[in-house]
């Protein structure tokens, strides 16, 4: 039986694109900029057999969270994870209407229910249609060596007993003295590089955040992706990333739009 937070075909076409030796690139937090994200896959150059992989967060704050939506859901060769973003949308339209405020007003759910139509009936009606694709996506992606959830995992739970809120929501896997998976590197966002040194972790003057504890076999036992699109600090250079998993290289786009909430 196929775990339910799992999507088994999505990490098996995973596993064979980097056996087969194309390239697999993980992005960080999206957060509805979607020209950004557009310019990002164009300096990606995918060739045939290469695929993208978001690590969750697709919407909030940004102006087109419906537009970066539409691209990943309609793309034969871009996927995504689920964030606890895309957990808050539903919970707000769906499961319990009482919490809609706190999306909206709290964590950029407003700017999302703009993108989604003119009228207030036409937005809330349009965001829930969505509702159905972002309920499905998996909180977790396990490959050979990599293994990828939107915040991580906490460090004091064996992984295959970790819940759904642990993999949206810890912050843990950047403070953790020890590989938490000591064969696959962990793959995540959620936090912002820029903001590490809040939690007493060097943040990295640029790019992405790489553990300093390394796997068996050298590679750093976790990577940050969140780069901070939605920072609204311009000196903290708000952009968003991609990591190839199959070279290490990667490719970043700065903001060129404002946050909206």
């Amino acid at each position: 039986m196929n775990p339910t937070h799992r999507d088994i075909g999505l990490e098996k076409a995973l596993q064979e694109a980097l056996d087969g030796g194309s390239s697999v690139w993980a992005v960080g937090d999206i957060h509805g900029y979607r020209e950004e994200f557009e310019i990002l896959l164009d300096k990606l150059e995918l060739m045939e057999g290469d695929m993208v992989i978001c690590v969750g967060d697709l919407i909030d704050r940004g102006p087109d969270s419906q537009g970066v939506l539409c691209i990943v859901s309609e793309s034969d060769r871009i996927f995504s994870i689920k964030g606890n973003h895309e957990l808050l949308m539903s919970i707000a339209l769906g499961d319990n209407p009482r919490r809609e405020d706190f999306w909206i007003d709290r964590v950029g759910g407003r700017a999302t229910l703009d993108s989604m139509g003119n009228s207030e009936q036409e937005k809330r009606k349009n965001a829930r249609l969505w509702l159905d694709y972002t309920d499905s996506l998996p909180t977790e992606v396990i490959l050979d060596r990599f293994r990828l959830a939107h915040s991580g995992y906490r460090a004091d739970i064996p992984l295959d007993e970790q819940t759904d809120e642990d993999r949206l929501k810890s912050r843990e896997v950047f403070r953790a003295t020890f590989p938490l998976d000591p064969h696959r590197q962990i793959i995540a966002g959620h936090t912002p590089v820029q903001m590490l040194s809040n939690f007493e972790v060097e943040s990295p003057e640029g790019g992405i955040w790489r553990s300093p504890v390394p796997l068996e076999d050298g590679r750093p036992s976790a990577v940050l992706l969140d780069t901070g699109i939605v920072l609204r600090d311009p000196t903290h250079r708000p952009r968003i990333s991609a990591y190839d998993l199959q070279t290490g290289q990667v490719q970043e786009v700065h903001r060129i739009n404002q946050v909206l909430t």
